[in-house]
């Protein structure tokens, strides 16, 4: 069903992009170029809210989302670097290109294992 969810809002953001395109408004963005490292803090930033959000985050090597949750579910992307993604005692390495997908209220951390940009999208 998350699936269907992700599709969903893949065509409400193709939408978007048509009416946007139309007012001559760019969707155009990188991920590298928006999500800047910083050696002191993790970096989060929303890169397109409509009727989902996208958020940025940018994690230095050793850098951690700590333990948390998230209300909804949630599809972590790893545009580069790696992470360990932690959750139910289990950890599961994602590297550039994988993707995880988070169900709803469950208690999860992400570490990072090199400098990594991914993006979050619920």
């Amino acid at each position: 069903m998350f699936l269907k969810k992700i599709g969903m809002s893949l065509v409400v953001l193709a939408t978007a992009s048509q009416v946007f395109a139309k007012e001559g408004v760019s969707m155009k963005g990188s991920v590298s170029k928006s999500i800047v490292f910083n050696k002191e803090d993790k970096v989060i930033k929303p890169l397109f809210n409509e009727s989902f959000k996208v958020m940025g985050i940018g994690l230095s090597k050793g850098q951690k989302l700590e333990k948390h949750q998230t209300p909804t579910a949630a599809f972590l992307y790893v545009e580069s670097g790696q992470v360990n993604f932690v959750m139910n005692g289990e950890t599961t390495v994602l590297a550039t290109g994988d993707y995880f997908s988070i169900p709803p209220k469950e208690m999860h951390e992400v570490v990072a294992q090199e400098d990594s940009r991914l993006m979050l999208i619920k």
